[in-house]
């Protein structure tokens, strides 16, 4: 019952959604309108670029839009397709579990009647049976009057031979009792007569044995009898009972009949009515089926002007898409080849770097070699030479070295002299990718060509006919300046030291000769004599003290350049180390047989902004005219 409703359900709910689904295609069909084509002739100027850029990107979204609902539709209409052939599918399942019923139904029916005849068959059988037993019954009947026939007629024989033995006896005594009167010749007469006896003795003996025989035989066949009596009894006992069951299987399998056969009639006439229900839902669903392939049909056909528009569109755009992947191919193929340059540039660089070990396998002077150009300058060229005096403490930011780079990235100068701790100068020539000679104290970096090395310098082709000889003094000493600091007695300390930093003063200028133009980077970690007197501005700096190195340099015929560059160290201070309490120039250029033009003071990147303990540190640039 649940499921004759269930068909009409699921028709009127398939009918509603095949009307909405129509009543909406058709709608957006009336709403759809193609764009109107842009006339022949008509002046194009940006503003109509822009709007025909915009109504192309609107038809595309319209286009794109109305494909999606079409998608939209086309799925729906296969939903619903799929459903419909679920629901036929369904039914005919159904249909073909009412047949697989009826069939079960007709078979147990079958296997019902099999079992009736098997019935009837036993019956019959039981009958036979009966018959046979019947007829043994008479058989043995027959038999025992027989048997009972021939007792008799042996008892009778029995009883003839004993009234003849009786008589035979009665003989013998009779002349038993003559014989004692008889004479000898009846002997023979006698002796016959004994063996008579005796032979009739003996066949009456045997006459008893066959007696006792047969009287045995007749007590074990009347036993049989009544066994038999008995067994015949509890057959028709048994005939009876087989009979009314026999009577009550007919009436029962008369009433399965009647029942299967009504049965059979209902579910003929069920299994009818839902055929014809199927039947009736197949068609319904077909016509359905053709209202909707119509219905596609004619969506296709309004369709297929809009796909061709669109698919002029995604030509279009597919043109675009193509030019674009083309300029993205470009762009990878140029990101590539730079990708791969960089690896190279890379590798060299890596190149480059193992050109110095670690510092603990470093031995000194190293010469360090870039893909760097050398260059030669001509006789009348000026020279400009950096000095950069780096902090002695390991730096703890691994951009310091990029930011000096940065901060003295647009000066040309072919010479930079560096002092420093020595990993911070070698991160430093590592960063700017420069030919240089890596010396105690720190490095010279220069563009010329490179003659010969040594400890603490390097001699460098300056032209064609001039040579030029740079070195790097780094002497860095704290216990004067922090004896200055402290209020204690610095001279004391100073005049302690003094010899043996001289010594070591005096070991790199005899790296060259007197008569070569020679440029140090010096960082001696003292002040100038020359900033110190009476006329200072700064307090401290008020009395005559002559610091020994610059004095003993000055007295070696170099030039302090910054000092011999400017009026006076009142105006002109210099001050490379500045500190809290404590502002002096403590790193300095000297040359000796080259001549100072100018110089200034020059900030260093992050080694110009204070540290931890308050101290900057400042370089030096300079001009010169070798002779």
């Amino acid at each position: 019952m649940n499921r004759r409703l269930a068909l009409p359900m699921i028709l009127i709910l398939l009918i509603l959604l095949f009307g909405c689904e129509t009543y909406t295609a058709r709608s957006a069909k009336e709403s759809i309108k193609t764009p109107t084509p842009i006339a022949e002739g008509e002046m194009v100027t940006k503003y109509s670029l822009v709007e025909a850029e915009a109504q192309a990107k609107k038809e595309a979204e319209e286009a794109a839009l109305l494909a999606e609902q079409r998608e939209q539709a086309e799925a729906e209409q296969q939903q619903r397709y799929e459903d419909m052939q679920a629901s036929i599918a369904s039914l005919q399942a159904e249909k073909g579990q009412l047949e697989k019923d009826l069939q079960e139904n007709i078979d147990a029916l079958n296997e019902e009647q099999k079992t009736t005849k098997d019935l009837r068959e036993l019956l019959q059988e039981s009958n036979l049976f009966t018959e046979e037993l019947q007829a043994t019954i008479a058989n043995l009947q027959t038999g025992t009057e027989l048997l009972e026939n021939k007792l008799q007629e042996n008892q009778q024989a029995l009883s003839d031979e004993q009234d003849n033995v009786k008589a035979l006896q009665e003989l013998l005594d009779k002349r038993n009792l003559s014989v004692e009167y008889q004479d000898v010749e009846h002997a023979e007469v006698i002796k016959d007569l004994q063996t008579t006896i005796n032979t009739l003795q003996a066949d009456i003996d045997t006459l008893h044995q066959k007696i006792e025989e047969n009287e045995q035989i007749l007590a074990e066949k009347k036993q049989a009898y009544d066994m038999l009596t008995y067994q015949a009894n509890e057959l028709e006992n048994l005939l009876s009972e087989q009979q009314i069951i026999n009577t009550e299987l007919q009436t029962i399998m008369h009433e399965t009949e009647v029942e299967h056969t009504a049965e059979i009639e209902s579910l003929k006439a069920t299994y009818e009515q839902n055929l014809q229900e199927i039947q009736n839902t197949i068609e319904s669903l077909q016509a359905d089926n053709e209202i909707l392939t119509a219905q596609l049909e004619e969506k296709t056909q309004s369709l297929e002007e809009k796909l061709r528009m669109e698919q002029q569109r995604l030509d279009e755009a597919k043109r675009m898409e193509e030019e674009r992947l083309a300029k993205q191919r470009e762009k990878e193929d140029e990101q590539k080849k730079a990708e791969a340059e960089e690896n190279a540039r890379l590798a060299a660089l890596e190149a480059e770097y193992q050109q110095i070990p670690s510092l603990s396998r470093l031995t000194l002077p190293r010469q360090y070699t870039t893909d760097e150009a050398t260059i030669l300058a001509t006789d009348n060229d000026q020279l400009n030479v950096l000095m950069l005096p780096l902090d002695d403490v390991r730096w703890s930011e691994s951009t310091m070295a990029s930011l000096v780079k940065t901060s003295i990235s647009d000066i040309q100068a072919p010479v930079i002299l560096v002092t420093g701790h020595m990993q911070n100068v070698i991160d430093l020539v590592r960063q700017m990718r420069r030919n240089a000679v890596l010396v105690e104290g720190g490095v010279i970096i220069t563009s010329f060509p490179i003659i010969s090395t040594s400890k603490h310098g390097a001699s460098v082709q300056f032209s064609n006919t001039k040579t030029l000889r740079l070195s790097i003094a780094n002497l860095p000493e704290y216990e004067v300046l922090s004896a200055f600091a402290s209020g204690s007695d610095w001279r004391t300390v100073q005049q302690q030291i003094t010899s043996e930093r001289t010594k070591v003063l005096k070991a790199i200028l005899s790296e060259g000769t007197v008569t070569e133009p020679t440029i140090i980077g010096a960082s001696l970690f003292e002040p100038s004599y020359q900033d110190w007197n009476t006329f200072s501005p700064v307090h401290y700096r008020q009395i005559d003290y002559i610091w020994p190195l610059s004095n003993f340099l000055e007295e070696s015929s170099f030039y302090d350049v910054y000092r011999a560059t400017h009026f006076s160290a009142d105006t002109d201070a210099g001050n490379t180390f500045v500190a809290e309490n404590m502002k002096e120039r403590i790193d300095y250029l000297y040359s000796r047989k080259v001549l100072p033009l100018q110089s200034s003071m020059l900030t260093i990147g992050g080694e110009s902004i204070s540290d931890a303990q308050g101290i900057a540190r400042y370089g030096i640039s300079a001009t010169f005219l070798v002779p």
